[in-house]
């Protein structure tokens, strides 16, 4: 009993000066308050015991990212004085291509599915059309017979028992404003012009329906705004490791889908979100912003999942919206 008393002692001691006496204990320790505080249980993250300094730093980056207009012309309350277009390929493609991520960081992996939609005006914001809850990814396919499919807006999700049946910030949908928000409030917008171009940024909801915008939503951060990769020189701890969703557009006008697995060992830990970005840039995406993550993120196409949820229900969770392919 003694011996093994003294055996539990030794690993502890061991784990402890790791854990606070090495710049790779550290490290683990900041990745770990990332991840935290870009979850609802956020209020873990001080007990991951870093000086308050490094702790502010997560929380500032993470609640107030850097934001850039990607369209900065026409951002008034003037209208809209020339159509924004999009050059499509030459070449006929097929509409829907798919990829495969399978990647190594050393000391943590992640496995995903990138999504390529080659007419950028196929891409439409699908709405849940309940009340007293969100759909899931594949009855949004059901009512839409949507080719592909991803999670998009953030929604309210007290102890991860959210119903997802309102989106949070701007909901635009053909058009029309069905929810506006305040762009100050931390959110980024997300929209996709009648021409087929994405526009990212801090406008509001009547300024995005003046530059032409059909569909739009928002959340944060953004990855890559014209050509800029937005997180080159951010540290990658500040939102830790996660299920990951993105929307981007490369510069011949396809527009991409992308979701990373995470959570689970053994098949996908997550990604990071300067991970994210540097996917996304190495494809020759222009433009790009993260959507909701976590247990929401998940991909479908032609019916059947292609990404693993982390959610325990295989189906995924109830969502406000989605980004489709019709």
């Amino acid at each position: 009993m003694l011996g093994s008393a003294l055996t539990f002692t030794t690993i502890a001691l061991v784990g402890i000066i790791f854990f606070f006496g090495t710049k790779t204990g550290e490290d683990l320790r900041e990745w770990g308050a990332g991840t935290l505080l870009t979850t609802q249980h956020d209020y873990w993250a001080p007990y991951m015991f870093l000086p308050e300094e490094k702790l502010n730093a997560l929380k500032e980056q993470i609640r107030n990212p850097e934001v850039i207009n990607s369209e900065t012309q026409n951002v008034t309350d003037e209208p809209e004085k020339q159509p924004v277009t999009v050059t499509l390929p030459e070449k006929p493609k097929e509409l829907v291509e798919l990829e495969d991520i399978d990647v190594s960081k050393g000391s943590y992996y992640f496995k995903g599915k990138i999504m390529y939609i080659s007419d950028p005006k196929r891409v439409q914001l699908l709405l849940t059309n309940r009340k007293d809850r969100g759909d899931l990814l594949d009855e949004f396919v059901k009512k839409s017979n949507a080719i592909g499919i991803v999670n998009a807006s953030g929604f309210a999700d007290p102890d991860g028992y959210g119903k997802g049946a309102q989106a949070y910030g701007v909901v635009i949908h053909d058009g029309k404003i069905l929810q506006g928000y305040n762009p100050k409030s931390g959110e980024t917008a997300l929209g996709i012009t009648y021409e087929g171009k994405l526009i990212t940024g801090s406008y509001t909801a009547e300024q995005l329906v003046k530059m032409g915008v059909r569909d739009a939503m928002s959340f944060r951060p953004q990855l890559i705004v014209n050509g800029k990769n937005l997180f080159v020189d951010k540290p990658a701890k500040s939102w830790g490791i996660q299920p990951r969703t993105a929307i981007g557009q490369k510069a011949d006008g396809t527009i991409v889908f992308v979701v990373i697995d995470g959570r689970q060992p053994g098949h996908s830990i997550g990604a990071s979100m300067n991970d994210l970005a540097e996917l996304l840039e190495e494809r020759g995406v222009v433009t790009a912003m993260a959507m909701d993550g976590g247990s929401s993120s998940m991909m479908l196409h032609n019916g059947e999942a292609i990404t693993k949820t982390s959610c325990p229900y295989y189906r995924g969770r109830y969502l406000p919206n989605a980004w489709a392919v019709i």
